[in-house]
């Protein structure tokens, strides 16, 4: 696979960043971890231009990163400036050509997690999702995990591979859940989904790419909570409770699935799809799916988010004509402008959801695909991590 050349320095050109010559680079890989890639039909290598920088710029000595312990090393996703990688993988090869769960077994690198069989089904399925058929897809899966687990002993093998097999079960279980289905099915996702929804061969292909898209996003805000779940040794059912509890969180994605759907719909059925935005705008400046607000934008890319720019592509081709793809079109120029930064990749995701007539549980659908990106930070945490005990720094008041 071919490595995109922004990434990566010749040794000549890492060398004159540092300063030194090529020998004391050299040595320099194994003392200051820089890493790098033979050149195929070479005898020369690249080395990794963000460990190069790294050494360049230093440790600031008044930023508070450079004084606290990192315990989360990763080797799942790499998120750029430009780009996102899973294992090494651009994500825009891996939407043209994996399917979900081929995409799943890479990053957790166990082949052939997603069998033919299904876990067990706890007695009472049926009553308790009457219980909660008014409650939102992930109050309906915290309430059933729980239970689920009891009668899936398996799920107390915190293996790498035990956490892929049982990791399938839940992410089977949690589609269902979204589609109104009682039980977990052994269909490719994207097809057992458009299936359910009642969409033909376009909007499955449209499904398989997103929710590639979705998998992860590095250590975003619900996947950091996960790993800490997943360090005192939780079950993977235990560890997407984690994850889909801290998701309902107003200050992140997935918490504000409700503004970003109420401001699509608005956007939708407004006869100048202007308005709602001008509107939003005028209240204090936060356009939800927008970042408009600097306290609330976390931005990583630099220019725009890659998976919005891949899922983009997709929708232009398939709603080309769609007249309310072509309001949101026009809302997002309106926004972009304002603001200055590109539509969110969540608002995207919000429209697939509602073509897929999910009313109001649009963001459900992509945390289907966050529970495979979840089970791989935590198995990574518990598998290869020793246990951590993180420490305050005391800011109250000194004792008398």
């Amino acid at each position: 696979m071919t490595q995109p050349d922004e990434l990566y320095l010749s040794a000549e050109e890492a060398a004159a960043l540092l300063g030194v010559n090529l020998p004391t680079l050299y040595a320099y890989v194994g003392r200051k971890n820089i890493r790098s890639l033979k050149v195929e039909g070479s005898r020369k290598r690249r080395y990794w231009a963000a460990d190069i920088q790294r050494l360049v710029k230093g440790p600031k000595s008044g930023d508070a990163s450079s004084k606290r312990n990192v315990d989360s090393h990763s080797s799942l996703t790499l998120l750029t400036e430009d780009g996102l990688y899973y294992r090494g993988r651009d994500i825009n090869e891996l939407v043209e050509t994996a399917t979900v769960e081929e995409v799943a077994e890479m990053f957790w690198q166990v082949p052939g997690a997603f069998g033919t069989s299904l876990p067990h089904m706890p007695a009472g399925v049926d009553q308790l999702l009457e219980l909660y058929a008014n409650t939102t897809v992930i109050e309906k899966a915290i309430a059933l995990f729980p239970l689920v687990e009891r009668v899936n002993p398996k799920a107390f093998d915190l293996s790498p591979e035990g956490y892929a097999r049982t990791g399938a079960d839940v992410v089977r279980w949690f589609a269902a859940l979204v589609v109104g289905v009682k039980v977990p099915d052994t269909r490719p996702l994207h097809e057992f989904i458009a299936s359910s929804c009642g969409v033909d061969q376009r909007f499955a292909d449209l499904i398989r790419r997103m929710l590639i898209l979705c998998i992860d996003h590095e250590l975003d805000h619900s996947t950091y909570s996960v790993r800490a779940a997943a360090n005192t040794g939780v079950t993977p059912y235990y560890a997407a409770i984690t994850g889909l509890a801290t998701a309902r969180g107003r200050r992140v994605a997935y918490g504000r699935n409700e503004a970003v759907s109420h401001l699509l719909d608005d956007i939708c059925n407004a006869k100048d799809p202007a308005e709602p935005i001008l509107q939003y705008y005028s209240q204090g400046g936060d356009i939800p799916g927008f970042c408009a607000n600097a306290h609330t934008a976390h931005h990583v890319h630099s220019v725009a988010d890659p998976r919005a720019i891949s899922l983009k592509k997709t929708l232009d081709a398939m709603f080309a004509e769609d007249p309310e793809y072509l309001s949101l079109l026009k809302a997002m120029k309106v926004a972009e402008e304002l603001v200055q930064r590109p539509a969110e990749f969540i608002l995207l995701v919000s429209f697939v959801g509602r073509k897929l007539n999910l009313g109001g549980q649009e963001l459900a659908l992509a945390a289907v695909a966050r529970l495979i990106g979840w089970f791989a930070h935590a198995s990574e945490q518990y598998n290869q991590q020793p246990l951590v005990r993180h420490r305050a720094r005391y800011t109250g008041a000194l004792p008398g």
